[in-house]
């Protein structure tokens, strides 16, 4: 996985991101701040009021402000989401394949099973309707289901016990 784009990560770098159905098609792009970066694992920053660029063209503003976990050996990736005034506000976690990275893009191809955890509630599955939509439309096997429900059994162990950073601080655009 560590190729010439990620010797290039630095602390402080601008990436584009490409959020990809399983067929490669961007329903959704934004930009966003290197935190940290190791071998197996990219983090990311995003203000509120960042721009995001939906399947239809259409730009519309972050409500919250981001971080992002990309881990290069799993199938999910997880977002903590805040409040403008730093208050964790929902963790986030998408059944996804690893992030890759093309000409300068990260991309990941999101596999449509999500985990939920809204503080203090328990984190629960979603979008198992999307799952069985995608089943469907991009033929998954019997064995890749198996893969993307074991990677969303472990991002709800992985939800329930995540203990967020604090809030990224965004200079002029924080609250």
């Amino acid at each position: 996985m560590y190729n010439l784009f990620m010797q290039n990560l630095k602390i402080g770098s601008i990436i584009p991101v490409h959020a990809c159905k399983t067929d490669g098609t961007v329903y959704r792009s934004w930009q966003a701040t290197v935190e940290s970066v190791t071998s197996d694992l990219l983090v990311t920053v995003a203000p509120a009021g960042s721009s995001v660029i939906n399947i239809k063209g259409e730009d519309y503003p972050l409500e919250h402000h981001y971080r992002a976990y990309y881990w290069f050996n799993k199938f999910y990736n997880l977002l903590e989401v805040f409040e403008t005034d730093g208050r964790l506000f929902h963790i986030y976690i998408n059944i996804a394949s690893p992030p890759e990275f093309k000409n300068g893009v990260m991309s990941f191809k999101d596999h449509e099973l999500d985990v939920s955890k809204i503080p203090p509630n328990p984190a629960h599955l979603v979008d198992e309707d999307e799952f069985a939509d995608a089943v469907v439309k991009y033929n998954y096997s019997p064995e890749f289901q198996d893969k993307m429900y074991a990677a969303a059994k472990e991002a709800l162990d992985l939800a329930e016990n995540w203990q967020a950073k604090p809030c990224p601080i965004f200079g002029e655009n924080h609250d």
